[in-house]
């Protein structure tokens, strides 16, 4: 069928692409103790044992940029939402889709909502990913994050809208693969500029 063919070269996100969000929780730990003087104690230097178990055990460093990977990982989540409900019923209309995307990744959405809409196709079930890492770019105008993950669409599959039927798609396409988002903090929010599967199995 033509649908086996398109998704295989040309929709990659009906073969890689994934939505879950992971919440980034910050670790402190820290205690205090303190011990009364023995009356009958020999005479000397004293040693608090809160003090030698501070020593002995060094505070876990916090990373500076926790909160905004945290608040990445939430746009990023809201992102595959919203794609999720547009590839639901192969068009964009009644989504947040032009408030989260923007660019290219906005233009190549959209063709493949329109391409996926002329071929009588819609996208069921659910994308998942793991293994989700955010990094930012340095010297950048806007603040950039570059999220990597492992997507995971072999339970989010293409089929005909009226009869419910699955798509042909070829047997040795990738259900799980590392693909790169890259986003731009604007002012109402995280904008994703690109997305490109990387062609590599997780």
């Amino acid at each position: 069928m033509a649908i086996a063919r398109q998704h295989h070269t040309g929709n990659r996100r009906l073969l890689a692409a994934a939505a879950a969000a992971a919440t980034v929780a910050a670790l402190t730990a820290g205690c205090t103790s303190g011990s009364k003087n023995d009356k009958n104690a020999a005479t000397g230097p004293s040693v608090s044992p809160s003090a030698t178990t501070a020593a002995a055990s060094p505070s876990t460093p916090v990373d500076p940029e926790a909160a905004d990977k945290a608040e990445v990982q939430v746009a990023y989540t809201h992102y595959w939402d919203v794609l999720t409900s547009a590839y639901a019923k192969s068009d964009p209309q009644g989504t947040d889709l032009s408030k989260v995307t923007t660019g290219n990744a906005l233009v190549q959405t959209e063709q493949e909502l329109a391409s996926l809409r002329t071929s009588g196709y819609i996208v069921v079930g659910q994308p998942k990913h793991s293994k989700t890492a955010v990094t930012f770019k340095p010297d950048t105008k806007l603040k950039t994050a570059v999220i990597t993950d492992c997507m995971d669409v072999s339970q989010w599959k293409p089929v005909n809208k009226d009869s419910g039927k699955p798509a042909d798609l070829p047997t040795t396409r990738l259900q799980r693969y590392i693909t790169t988002v890259t986003a731009e903090k604007w002012p109402s929010g995280w904008m994703v500029l690109e997305e490109k599967p990387e062609g590599q199995a997780c």
